[in-house]
């Protein structure tokens, strides 16, 4: 039972605070008028009974706003949505590379309409980079080409210039760009280049094409002696503060001397999946890679009209109005290019739910914006200023629905829009993702940090005492070391079993097993059985276990691309034909590739696939029953991978061929 008396609940005064911004209010008037409504019940039900009718007759007149008047075409090739009149709404490739800003609260479409957006890249030909604080994004690759590196996975060493690029220009554009995203102000930015060209100079990349990394340019300012009562001392303590920041967070995504090399993936759809990460080294990520995307394109002289997307939401990370607004910190340098890069064909697609906290820069830079419904009342009104509407037409604003927006670029009149909807199972899981992804990854080099005997006489330390990753793994105790060598001689044990096997109890395995997480030597994997019950956990080594084993002396199986769970279930497979009577070969090699297991008994032949997800497993059977074998076992985790593969096999035989067989997985327990 309520008393009267009684304060109204939080839920309560959110309510209010919703039918307060769709009248209208400032934000200065909603804080008071909630600060009154909390004092009671009886004063909460007073203001919301008046603003809820106000709000009534604003929706009201809304609905009835007549947007019957012609509106302008908008009949682009490259369709987002659909007018009142039917009539579709598309932008012309040159609309789009003037840039498009996309505003709308939490739920109102925007992920929706970059999954259509991208379908549109793919169908003209237009190649993306798309920036994934969600991993929203990593769920198309069941249906697309789709290359998504996680930031984990990920390898850029943001001190390599693009190619084509003098390394004393990108010396002076990565610092700009590093002091920004890292809150450094602009005091402090002399240091950094001065900091950064020593190195530069240490190590003279024109000549040995070794590039010095972040954790090197920490190393030489912790090396510097500076007297406390200098400005020199705070600049360095700052730099090894954001540094130390920057490399704690990162995981291995800087250990290298050279990344990944982004140049043969501008013609691909990438997706860089960044959730999970430090804020400020994802925002530090998405503005360096910004920055070379352009100095690249500007030295290889690329101004023949639109060539790419680059698309992202919650742009206010990037494009932040506070950092815009900080004489102290300078310029910030990516809003100098975002009116430069379209010149050299690249397009931004960025979208946020609080347009009030984005840059001036990015809200005049975009030729076209959509307005999707909006939640506060402060950005309602700094997008009716942006839009050009008035008080009628931003009252419309406050009924639209998920999926519907208004759409305006220069020179025309705004226009109401429907967006498509957009059906797509959201399955794909993080081992789905490895498995689908390491063997594009796999082919990609890079070279790992280097620190030369002339840095490390610069920095006073001899190359034994370094401290990069190879070298902290001496640290490892001998339950660890232990632990680390059974996963190689026995790689599909779970955590029990293992910690057995090295005859250690479970307090002390998982101690061995954290210690080598810490380090970065394995990895814990949570295996599918296809049964009811727990799944076993297991652990894998990493490229830098499989290393560390190596330089001790062990030989290392090599797994190529394989996961644990696809190699386990290999293992499995093949043990229970071999128990009946089979000689059995995994990655038995064919003119078309490999066979996950293959299995032959006098006259009979069978080829047995993993199918943990539905990518490639078409060709793979196609490839099988190429191979002359009398059956293929199509063996499946999920229910939805065995549809997903059967309704490919069928569309192109019209059938399922009475050689291929699914079998769920569990069946070769």
């Amino acid at each position: 039972m309520v008393k009267s008396g009684e304060q109204p609940s939080p839920v309560e005064l959110e309510q209010l605070r919703e039918t307060l911004e769709l009248v209208g209010e400032t934000e200065d008037r909603i804080a008071k008028l909630l600060q009154v409504a909390a004092v009671s019940r009886e004063r909460y039900r007073a203001f919301l009974a008046l603003y809820q009718d106000q709000a009534r007759q604003i929706e009201a007149a809304g609905v009835a706003y007549d947007w019957s008047y012609p509106f302008d075409r908008y009949d682009g090739q490259f369709r987002v949505g659909t007018a009142p009149d039917g009539h579709p709404i598309g932008l012309t490739q040159e609309q789009l590379n003037e840039h498009v800003l996309v505003v709308g609260r939490t739920g109102a479409g925007k992920t929706t309409l970059f999954y259509n957006l991208m379908d549109e890249c793919t169908g003209h030909g237009l190649p993306f980079w798309a920036f994934d604080l969600k991993n929203d994004y990593r769920h198309l690759v069941r249906h697309r080409d789709l290359l998504v590196i996680n930031w984990q996975d990920l390898k850029f060493n943001p001190l390599q210039p693009p190619p084509g690029v003098p390394v004393a220009m990108w010396a002076e554009v990565i610092v700009e760009t590093f002091a920004h995203t890292m809150g450094l102000l602009q005091g402090s930015h002399g240091y950094v280049l001065g900091t950064l060209r020593d190195l530069y100079a240490v190590y003279e990349p024109a000549e040995t094409g070794q590039y010095p990394s972040v954790f090197e340019l920490r190393k030489l300012a912790v090396a510097e002696e500076i007297p406390l009562a200098s400005p020199r001392f705070r600049y360095r303590e700052r730099l090894i503060n954001r540094l130390t920041l920057m490399t704690g967070f990162s995981g291995e995504v800087f250990e290298c001397s050279q990344g990944y090399p982004l140049a043969t993936v501008l013609d691909r759809n990438v997706v860089f999946e960044l959730k999970g990460t430090n804020q400020y080294v994802a925002t530090f990520l998405i503005e360096a890679l910004l920055m070379w995307l352009f100095y690249y394109r500007d030295a290889q002289g690329h101004r023949q009209g639109l060539r790419h997307l680059v698309l992202f939401d919650e742009a206010k990370h990037v494009f932040d109005v506070n950092r815009e607004r900080q004489p102290a910190s300078g310029f910030p340098p990516i809003d100098d290019l975002v009116g430069k890069v379209r010149e050299y064909g690249e397009a931004l697609i960025v979208a946020d739910h609080e347009p009030s906290k984005l840059t001036d820069s990015i809200k005049a830079n975009t030729g076209t914006k959509l307005w999707l419904s909006l939640g506060s009342g402060k950005d309602t009104r700094e997008m009716a200023q942006t839009f050009g509407l008035d008080a009628d037409e931003t009252a419309f604003t406050r009924t639209l629905e998920k999926g519907e927006g208004i759409v305006t670029t220069a020179g025309r009149e705004p226009c109401p829009i429907q967006l498509p909807d957009y059906t797509i199972d959201k399955a794909v899981t993080t081992p789905d993702l490895q498995e689908q992804m390491q063997p594009v990854l796999a082919e990609f080099s890079w070279d790992p940090r280097v620190q030369p005997e002339v840095f490390c006489q610069a920095i006073g330390e001899q190359p034994d005492d370094l401290d990069e990753p190879e070298d902290e793994t001496e640290t490892v105790g001998a339950v660890a070391e232990a632990l680390l060598v059974s996963i190689e001689e026995d790689p599909f044990l779970s955590l029990s079993d293992r910690y057995e096997a090295i005859d250690v109890g479970k307090k002390v395995g998982s101690e061995a097993k954290e210690e080598l997480r810490a380090l970065g030597l394995v990895r814990e994997v949570e295996v599918r059985t296809g049964t009811r019950g727990r799944n076993p956990k297991m652990l894998e080594l990493t490229r830098q276990g499989r290393t560390v084993l190596e330089d001790r002396g062990f030989t290392v199986t090599k797994t190529g691309r394989r996961g644990i769970e696809h190699r386990y279930w290999q293992h499995r497979i093949k043990a229970y034909y071999e128990t009946h009577g089979f000689e059995v070969e995994t990655e038995f090699a064919t003119d078309d590739g490999h066979i996950d297991v293959y299995a032959t008994r006098r006259d009979e032949a069978v080829a047995i696939e993993v199918a943990r997800s539905p990518a490639h497993e078409l060709a793979n059977i196609e490839k099988c029953l190429e191979h002359g074998v009398d059956r293929v076992e199509v063996a499946y985790l999920d229910e939805d991978v065995k549809q997903r593969v059967a309704a490919a096999v069928t569309g192109v035989f019209g059938d399922i061929p009475d050689a291929v067989m699914f079998v769920p997985i569990a069946d070769y327990v």
